[in-house]
């Protein structure tokens, strides 16, 4: 995992270059996000909204909407009077309760979805698969952040085959992979990710609830071995 620079002066946000003149408010979000999940810059760091407008070339606007968002992703904080600053890395107990709640809430709508799948929601299930098989080069987060947009749709994929919108929203609103990604991600680890996704939508397809709700929760089992060590080696549940 990247760790902050202490000894380069240069601002982390013009590492990659400034953005275009005519900047949209989705590029600035993704500028910032990447240098968070890469994480370039300390937790705990302020963000100014004027001094990222300089550094960017562009208006408050744009970087206002921006951390907004990255706040509703979990990755910047804001508090009265302080303005923004990048949230802390996940530790071992958020970690621990993260999974605690995906083991409970994922199986069961896995199964819930093996039970109601239509066509069409297969179709999604595997058209996202094939695309998670393209091969990732490189640990940043420009390399990587397709393959973790699909991986978060992937799982909201299911949960919305569930038919059971609260588990949807649950996701959304945890927003999981944000968090994950950003404590480790480790060039390799999309094979098993897909292989793993594949046996779920195998018993999604073949309506076995049993071996949705089971395949789910090897998956997450598995997902959780893989980023034990970037938290320290969160204990896992009894």
């Amino acid at each position: 995992m990247p760790s902050p620079s202490s000894e380069s002066s240069e601002s982390p946000w013009l590492s990659a270059g400034a953005p275009r003149r005519s900047i949209l408010g989705d590029e600035i979000y993704e500028l910032i996000k990447s240098r968070l999940m890469d994480n370039l810059v300390e937790p705990g760091s302020r963000l100014s909204i004027d001094g990222l407008a300089r550094d960017f070339g562009c208006s408050p606007t744009p970087v206002r909407e921006a951390l907004a968002r990255l706040e509703s992703d979990g990755l910047v904080v804001k508090r009265a009077h302080h303005g923004y600053t990048v949230a802390p890395l996940m530790d071992a107990k958020s970690f621990d309760e993260l999974f605690r709640v995906r083991l409970l809430l994922e199986p069961a709508a896995a199964s819930w979805a093996a039970e109601r799948a239509t066509r069409t929601h297969v179709r999604n299930l595997e058209d996202l698969i094939s695309e998670m098989e393209e091969p990732v080069k490189g640990a940043s987060y420009d390399s990587y952040k397709l393959f973790a947009a699909q991986d978060a749709a992937f799982h909201l994929a299911v949960a919305s085959a569930s038919g059971v919108d609260l588990i949807v929203d649950i996701l959304e609103r945890i927003r999981p992979h944000s968090q994950l990604y950003r404590l480790y991600y480790e060039t390799g680890i999309e094979t098993d990710t897909v292989i793993e996704h594949q046996h779920v939508l195998d018993a999604v397809a073949g309506h076995n609830g049993e071996g949705a709700a089971d395949a789910m929760r090897a998956h997450l089992e598995a997902a959780r071995g893989r980023l034990a060590n970037a938290v320290g080696g969160a204990e896992q549940p009894a």
